[in-house]
């Protein structure tokens, strides 16, 4: 069994009845323990040593150990003084307590018979594997820090459907409405831009993040110094006028 297993049974348990601080810490610790001592069950942890390594007194981690087999989690053997030091065994699943000795078997509590036949869940962090397995392919995604080139980029950001949606609905919130035929000639004067500046290629997620701003910024400006205002509205100023004595009044 891996440590993980463990620590998912653990705080499967933890879940219907919460642990004491100091179950926790000593459950913890006595993971530590087994790991170190290469997962032979029982294995040796003075009380002492508890005392010191949990900063606690020796009447708490007395309780905790208590709790914590009383719940089921750990099998305990009761030290013998200085040199017979208490034996814990961590418990888990039903083949486990199958394969111990008649020692370790009388260190079971009565309670651990109807805990062990249920079967635990799996482990979050082997279901969190499983998901980026499936989720895995050769394509990189808008956040990678991978360099396309315009032509890819291009061709990703002019077939994302979804993506110019989004962008509309941000362009409108900023007053610029474009349906979807207006877009696709806004993206394609985009790279145009891009290949006349002479740029090679872009990372995806920034390049989409530029075409945001060089259109936003585009309609904010591109009327600039094409419109007058009168009375405080804009409007275009015409001049009619196409021969001298098309003027009337006095220069």
């Amino acid at each position: 069994m891996g440590i993980y297993e463990y620590m998912n049974h653990f705080w499967f348990e933890n879940e219907n009845d919460p642990c004491s601080l100091s179950e926790t810490s000593l459950y913890f610790y006595l993971l530590y323990e087994a790991n170190r001592q290469h997962w032979v069950m029982p294995f040796k942890v003075s009380t002492q040593m508890l005392v010191a390594r949990l900063n606690t007194s020796k009447q708490n981690v007395m309780k905790a150990r208590e709790g914590l087999r009383k719940r089921g989690l750990i099998g305990l053997s009761k030290g013998e003084g200085k040199g017979k030091p208490a034996l814990y065994t961590l418990l888990l699943l039903e083949t486990q307590s199958q394969s111990l000795s008649p020692t370790m078997t009388q260190m079971l509590p009565e309670t651990l018979t109807s805990k062990l036949s249920q079967p635990l869940p799996l482990s979050n962090i082997k279901e969190e594997n499983n998901k980026e397995e499936v989720k895995e392919d050769n394509s990189p995604s808008p956040n990678s820090n991978i360099v396309l080139t315009l032509s890819e980029l291009k061709g990703k950001l002019m077939d994302d459907c979804s993506w110019q949606q989004d962008l509309s609905l941000q362009l409108a919130k900023n007053g610029i409405n474009l349906n979807a035929e207006a877009l696709s000639k806004e993206l394609s004067d985009f790279f145009d831009m891009l290949e006349h500046k002479g740029c090679k290629g872009k990372e995806e997620a920034d390049c989409r993040q530029y075409a945001f701003n060089w259109i936003n910024y585009n309609h904010k400006n591109k009327n600039h110094g094409k419109e007058s205002k009168c009375f405080g509205k804009a409007g275009s100023a015409e001049i009619s006028a196409n021969r001298p004595e098309d003027y009337n009044g006095v220069c």
